[in-house]
Order: structure tokens, then C-alpha cells, then sequence
């Protein structure tokens, strides 16, 4: 199995590239504590609600329940839009795979259903005055879901087994980044039991940080930190692949998988707060193709959506079920910086400067996105008040095309005769808003520079394996920050081995961000990372393009759910009212 992403890197195909554009949307505060007990952090975003459906013998039970008491089925129909790479929490940073972890499984800290950072399993905590430890207690009676008891050694285990470099972790570096000692036994030269992560008994972890982050609350609410059962991973390796032995710890238990069509889970009644589930069943849907999701919507086949097709969204837009939810997320294209004439960082940013990305937007997408001119998007506020982008710059680009400094530049790199430019690929993961996006680029790079390339295009897995052999030369992609901090769209192209190819390395940028891992002073760690982003776009090894908000219809009749800014599915809190 392919490894996926770092920093919970989204691959955003499923989560930037394709976001739908729209009205509405919210927004919060971020909130933080240290020293402290309870719930600590926050994030900007905006409510909605949500649903799902599962097991027959759970179906049978809420229809029973439903038609005595007179009240509406609790289950819910929720479409996505491909089956995970791996259902192992430790593994993968598919997001794909997004819907079954946040609903089948709980980390310490969760989100609830106003992007506030909550406790999950752990009852409270508290962190050390020199911000380098965290204590974290369990609730009582922390149950899997086959009733066998959760303890602070099922945490220590699942983390743990991310540091070992021949499980291939694709978040790991979400790990031994932070954790004391966690980068020396990644690499063999320190002892697992070296690492800062202890339980202390059954109910309390200990966890040692190698520097204060400020932002460690919401590295823990990532699928990467959730925890595993020990007894069932050691037990089967292959736990994951096998549906009668998946054993998690969320709101709800994964009873069938069927590739291709569903994910379906029932309530977990072994769950902390199984009290407070209202939903007996959840369907995740999967359905490719946005337009024929749309049309099972309208007929009452899917309680919700997670993406509208583009070409329906103006029509959609005043419709009270549909919502428009805020990401922080970045569509770029990689380029392949091995390839030819894109070996030249000029011709790399010639080809950026000469998209006009106001036309790609307004017109070919019929979207409302922002114009991304860097690599981390719009949406974090430093400690100066400054949106990271706007104080990081533009690098030279514009919403509009900049014709005469691309062919300036591309004149400079020996190209002043575009005739003789070579054929480049512009390579796209199936999907309608991803064939739009390179049509549109297509067109703009024949019409603006006379430059042809050709289309070609792949089913994810695929054109996953191109990227990562660095077979194309320039080719769709994105970025959703899965929390909300500039390290999560940064660390992407962090090391030797970065989850997307575009072969590019650059070692001070990787001591850039080491150095900012460090620094405590928010000023100096914001200008490290800003030093961090200059050298990586100053290469320009991607084509940033724009951010934007997700599109989702979901019916009126589903209550409390929430789909957070860094793509968290909130629907452990979801009511069906009657339609």
C-alpha cells in the first residue's frame, strides 16, 4: 500500500481541488490554554448538520422504535466521494478516508459542533509551566467496541507504532516532529522507551513534548493520534481489512464495507457518551460522480452530500439546505522540477504568471474562491493580527495573468521562440472540477504563450503512484490543512521522501522549519516560517491557483452536524427531525 500525505496533508483532490464554490458560512475564535484543565482550542468556521445509515439489525431497530414512538428513523444517507486507502487510523492521510475516522473513532480532544476544541477521551488535562508536558486523564470506563476496556497503554501503543519507520506511517512526521526523542527512534537511535509518550497506569498518558507548540491541542484531533486497540493490531495484521474484526472507539462501529458503494456504521454503544447519539445508523455513500449524488439527493435517496457540482451551484446557492462551509485549503498543480524545461525555476514561474486566475474562477468554475498567490492559503491570523498570507506576500503573481513577464521570462530561459517550447502533460485525477480546472489552463497557456500541452488523466490511485514516481509534468493537487496552523501545508515538502514528488529538496528550507518547531516567540517562529515559504515558492515547484469553501447540501430534516474548516465531520451530535 502506497504511503499517503504528511501533516495530515489532505490530497486534497477531494477536499481543495474539487470544493464548490458559494454563499454563507461562519466563522469562530480561536481559543488556547495552558496550565490548565479541560477543553483548550479553537478554530474560525461555520455550523451546519449531518446524518447516516448502517447495519440491518440496527436499521430494523430504529424503524421499530420510530414507527411506535411516531418520530423520524435516526439514520442518515451522507454521499462522499471515494473509498479510503487504508482504514488503519496510524496508517494513512488519505482524506478519503476522513468520514470513517471521525465518526468510528475519537482521539483525546475533539471538535464539537462550533469548531471549539473539547475533550473526547480524555477527561482533562493539564500542561506543565514550561509547556512541555502534558497530562492527560482518561474518563472512566473508556470502553472499544467490542467492550473491551480502553486504557492510556492502547494510546501509547498507537502512537508509538507510528515511530517505526518500517510501518510507514504517512503522518509520522505529525509525530516525531513534536514528541521528545520521537525523531531518534524514527531513526533507530534512541529506544521506544526513550520516547516522551508514558502511560501512568490505565487511565493517565504523559506526554513530553521536544519544544512548546502552541498548537499541540489540535495535532491531537487528527485521525493520526487517534488510538488503536493492541490486543486486535498485534493480534491480526490485518485488523483493518477485516470489517467482522474492526474494532474502534467512536460514537459509532463500522459493521460493513463494500468497496466502491459504502461505508456503513451503526451507534457503538460501548461509546462514553453512546447517551447523547441519537443516530442508530450511518451510511457513508460513495458516489464519484457529484451530478448523480445530487440527483439521489433530490429525490430523497441521500440525506446529504458532501460536494455539489459546480455548474449547480448558483442555482443551489439561496436554497436553505444548501451551505457553503469554509476551508482552509490551497488547489495548486505540482511541477514536476526534473522534467525538461521545468527544470528551470523561471519557466516554472513564467507558466504560473501566465494564469489568469480570476477567469479560471469566476467564469470556468462559476465559483466565489479567493486567488491563492503563495503556498499556505488565507485563513490564519498571526500574532500581529496579519493574515499569514497577506504578510507573506503574493512572489510576484496577481488574480490576473501577468503575460509579459511570463514571456520575458521564458525568453530568458531560452524560450524566446514559444514555437520550439515543448509538449508538456497536464495531468488530473478524474473528477469534473479537475477536468474543468486543466481544460481551462490548457487554453490559457495556448491562447496566452502559444505553449500546447495535453490533457491527460487518471483514477486516483493511478494518478497517486504518477506523482509519486514523478511521472508527469504538471499535474492537480491540493493541500486541506488539517489543522489550522502554516506548519500544515509547509512540512508537505519537508525531508528527503515528502509525500507529494516534485523533486524538489532544499535543505535550509527544512532547517527553516526545524528552527520554527522550536522557537516559542510567535513573532520569531511566524517569520521562520514566512523565511520557510520564500525559499519554496521562490522556486515555485507548484502553481497555486485558489482556496475556497465547500459546497454540501444537507437535508433540513438532519439536526446539529459540522464539517469543520480542516475537514472534521462532526455527526456524533446529529437528530433526524420529521420531514
Amino acid at each position: 500500500m502506497k504511503k499517503l500525505g504528511r501533516p495530515l496533508l489532505a490530497l486534497c483532490l477531494a477536499a481543495a481541488l474539487l470544493a464548490g464554490c458559494s454563499a454563507g458560512g461562519g466563522s469562530g475564535a480561536a481559543t488556547s490554554g495552558a496550565a490548565t484543565t479541560g477543553a483548550a482550542e479553537s478554530a474560525g468556521a461555520a455550523a451546519a448538520e449531518n446524518s447516516g445509515g448502517a447495519d440491518a439489525a440496527a436499521d430494523a431497530t430504529a424503524a421499530t422504535a420510530a414507527a411506535a414512538g411516531g418520530e423520524a428513523e435516526q439514520k442518515l444517507t451522507f454521499a462522499v466521494l471515494d473509498d479510503p486507502d487504508s482504514m488503519d487510523p496510524g496508517y494513512t492521510a488519505n482524506t478519503f478516508a476522513g468520514p470513517l475516522f471521525f465518526t468510528a473513532y475519537e482521539g483525546l480532544v475533539r471538535y464539537d459542533t462550533e469548531n471549539n476544541m473539547v475533550p473526547g477521551n480524555a477527561e482533562s488535562w493539564d500542561v506543565s509551566d514550561d509547556g512541555l508536558t502534558y497530562t492527560f486523564r482518561l474518563r472512566d470506563g473508556l470502553k472499544w467496541s467490542d467492550g473491551s476496556d480502553l486504557t492510556a497503554a492502547d494510546y501509547e501503543f498507537a502512537w508509538k507504532r507510528l515511530l517505526n519507520r518500517d510501518f510507514a506511517a504517512a503522518n509520522a512526521y505529525m509525530v516525531y516532529s513534536y514528541i521528545q526523542n520521537g525523531k531518534a527512534a524514527y531513526d533507530g537511535e534512541a529506544g521506544m522507551d526513550e520516547v516522551g509518550i508514558r502511560a501512568l497506569g490505565d487511565a493517565t498518558l504523559e506526554v513530553t513534548l521536544e519544544a512548546p507548540c502552541s498548537f499541540f491541542l489540535s495535532l491531537l484531533a487528527t485521525w493520526t493520534y487517534m488510538p488503536v486497540c493492541r490486543a486486535v493490531v498485534e493480534g491480526n495484521e490485518n485488523w483493518h481489512r477485516d470489517v467482522g474484526n474492526y474494532v474502534s472507539n467512536g460514537p459509532f462501529r463500522l459493521v460493513d464495507y463494500k468497496m466502491g458503494e459504502g461505508m456503513y456504521l451503526a451507534k457503538n454503544e460501548n461509546y462514553w457518551n453512546a447517551a447523547g447519539v441519537k443516530l442508530e445508523t450511518l451510511s457513508f455513500k460513495i458516489m464519484q460522480d457529484v451530478s448523480t449524488a445530487l440527483a439521489a439527493y433530490e429525490t430523497g435517496e441521500l440525506d446529504g452530500m458532501l460536494r455539489v457540482p459546480s455548474a449547480d451551484v448558483p442555482s443551489l446557492r439561496a436554497r436553505d439546505d444548501f451551505h457553503s462551509m469554509p476551508q482552509f485549503g490551497n488547489t495548486y498543480w505540482l511541477v514536476n522540477t526534473t522534467s525538461g524545461p521545468l527544470a528551470d525555476a523561471r519557466v516554472r514561474k513564467a507558466l504560473a504568471l501566465a494564469i489568469d486566475r480570476t477567469a479560471l474562477i469566476e467564469d470556468a468554475l462559476q465559483a466565489t474562491y479567493d486567488s491563492v498567490l503563495g503556498h499556505v492559503p488565507q485563513g490564519y491570523v498571526q500574532s500581529d493580527g496579519q493574515d499569514f498570507r497577506v504578510a507573506g506576500g503574493d512572489y510576484g503573481l496577481s488574480p490576473t495573468a501577468n503575460i509579459d513577464e511570463a514571456k520575458r521570462l521564458l525568453a530568458e530561459a531560452g524560450y524566446e521562440d514559444l514555437s520550439a517550447f515543448p509538449t508538456l502533460r497536464l495531468g488530473y485525477y478524474t473528477n469534473e472540477a479537475a477536468k474543468t480546472v486543466a481544460e481551462t489552463l490548457q487554453q490559457m497557456y495556448k491562447q496566452n504563450l502559444g505553449i500546447e500541452m495535453d490533457i491527460v488523466s487518471a483514477e486516483w490511485a493511478v494518478f497517486y503512484d504518477q506523482v509519486v514516481q514523478l511521472d508527469y509534468d504538471i499535474c492537480a493537487m491540493g493541500d486541506l490543512g488539517t489543522y489550522l496552523h502554516p506548519m500544515a501545508f509547509l512540512s508537505t515538502f519537508a525531508g528527503d521522501s515528502p509525500p507529494l514528488e516534485t523533486g524538489w529538496r532544499n535543505a535550509e528550507y527544512d532547517r527553516l522549519l526545524n528552527d520554527a518547531l522550536k522557537e516559542t516567540d510567535p513573532a520569531k517562529n511566524e517569520a521562520l516560517m514566512h523565511q520557510a515559504e520564500d525559499l519554496f515558492m521562490n522556486d515555485f515547484p507548484i502553481i497555486p491557483l485558489y482556496s475556497g469553501t465547500q459546497s454540501m447540501m444537507m437535508g433540513n430534516h438532519v439536526r446539529n452536524w459540522y464539517y469543520s474548516p480542516v475537514g472534521v465531520f462532526v455527526f456524533d451530535r446529529i437528530e433526524i427531525a420529521a420531514k
